[in-house]
């Protein structure tokens, strides 16, 4: 349903912290798909609840594939090559981050790690089900060049947590140091499928709701919401059809068969992968 462009996350900042917390975290990094804006809310979020700390970010979307940037200030801008990101999340004193490297599913640099300026990989990220990009990851990682880190990748309040990074300490600069240091470790697990397809549902119904208020009318005021701003975007006939995708997709079974189907895809790209055969794929879902 990607060229409906529904947004891949409906969750609000604060209550990601408060879930963090809860979910006995010291540090969450909020790293929005080429925005900080998200970061930004959850960090002053986080100046008035007491045990967590919140690490500006960033997922920069390059041309090379994906790249994290943490503990920045500002935007960095979409669209550059890998090493002309690094180098603007280098001014700024950030430290970067292959997420998801070898993803079947995502733009992912690949082995172009190795060629990069990189302060971690992800080893463990919790929204990649497959059998196949996380362990190819810990082997690459055997190296000892770059820092271990796990992520949940949660685009959903439920699933934070679910994977994370073990480091020396219980604050953010603690963190910085333990990501230099290459101490950090990976721990968790990944996320089941019956969450990954509530995730789904619930952006869908979520974003329908926001169709209709803007089909009545009722969202009319000043907002810097991304998503709000997304369906007013929407032409009439993009919102129509929004919400017949929706309607088709949300009738039981059809998530759960999606959810299916896509299991299989990604044990055959796991296994084309591994013999370095051809298959159809990756597909990027965003």
């Amino acid at each position: 349903m990607g060229l409906l462009r529904f947004p891949e996350s409906v969750s609000n900042p604060e209550e990601v912290v408060k879930k963090a917390k809860k979910a006995g975290m010291d540090v969450v990094c909020i790293t929005d798909h080429n925005s900080i804006k998200g970061a930004e809310v959850a960090y002053k979020a986080a100046k008035h609840i007491d045990g967590i700390e919140v690490v500006k970010g960033e997922e920069v979307t390059t041309t090379d594939g994906e790249i994290l940037a943490l503990f920045i200030e500002e935007e960095i801008p979409a669209g550059l090559s890998a090493a002309e990101t690094i180098d603007l999340i280098r001014e700024q004193g950030g430290l970067t981050v292959a997420p998801h490297p070898f993803s079947l599913h995502c733009p992912s640099l690949k082995h172009k790690i190795e060629e990069l300026d990189l302060d971690g990989i992800e080893v463990l990220n919790g929204g990649h089900i497959d059998d196949y990009s996380n362990p190819k990851a810990e082997e690459i990682a055997q190296s000892g060049r770059w820092a271990r880190l796990g992520g949940s990748d949660s685009h959903y309040i439920k699933t934070i947590g679910y994977t994370y990074t073990h480091f020396e300490g219980n604050t953010a600069e603690e963190l910085r140091h333990s990501i230099l240091n290459k101490t950090t470790s990976a721990g968790g697990i990944t996320i089941p499928m019956t969450d990954a397809i509530a995730w789904s549902m619930q952006v869908v119904y979520h974003s329908d709701l926001l169709i209709l208020r803007s089909i009545m009318g009722l969202d009319k005021g000043e907002t810097d919401d991304p998503i709000i701003l997304k369906v007013r975007g929407m032409s009439r006939l993009q919102k129509a059809g929004a919400l017949l995708g929706s309607l088709v997709y949300l009738t039981p079974p059809i998530p759960f068969l999606v959810g299916m189907t896509s299991k299989r895809l990604f044990r055959r790209w796991a296994l084309c992968e591994r013999t370095d055969s051809p298959h159809m794929g990756p597909i990027w879902l965003q």
